[in-house]
């Protein structure tokens, strides 16, 4: 359920029932409010009132230390190609060490070129996530000039 849209100067806040959802200067903040239970439905439904924000940009989605499930079918999904639809990038940052481990195992092994991380820390997520969306732009940019460059031959 989207409760009203809040505007501020730097960013457009949306609250929900299950997370809070920020888009700023391009990039798309969702934070999972204390004690919900990350599960598949509470992700696609938080996923579906994000789209309806804003279904461009990198996304960092925040889920908070005393979450009492996160459900690993909850994090693989958000990494599956019907989520990454639209979407540059996308970090998560968990409460627990072992989703880290188990996620840089999984990604590194079968789909490395999906830009889909799980994080321990919000600021090594958010710096990756900036790195990921600045090399998306560029690449963007040179084929552009590229193009530009061969319709004047």
């Amino acid at each position: 359920m989207i409760n009203p849209i809040k505007v501020n100067e730097h960013a457009l806040i949306s609250k929900h029932n299950l997370a809070d959802i920020e888009v700023s200067m391009g990039m798309c903040v969702v934070n999972y409010h204390a004690g919900a239970m990350i599960d598949l439905g509470c992700v696609m439904r938080t996923e579906g009132d994000r789209k309806e924000l804003s279904n461009s940009g990198p996304v960092l989605h925040i889920i908070p230390a005393d979450s009492p499930l996160v459900e690993q079918e909850a994090l693989k999904w958000l990494g599956s190609d019907d989520a990454m639809c639209g979407v540059i990038a996308r970090a998560i940052v968990v409460p627990s060490n072992l989703a880290v481990l188990q996620d840089k195992i999984r990604w590194a092994l079968f789909r490395p070129s999906v830009a889909f991380r799980i994080f321990r820390n919000p600021q090594v997520a958010k710096g990756w996530l900036i790195d990921v969306w600045y090399e998306e732009l560029a690449r963007e940019e040179a084929e552009k000039s590229r193009v530009s460059e061969e319709a004047k031959f």
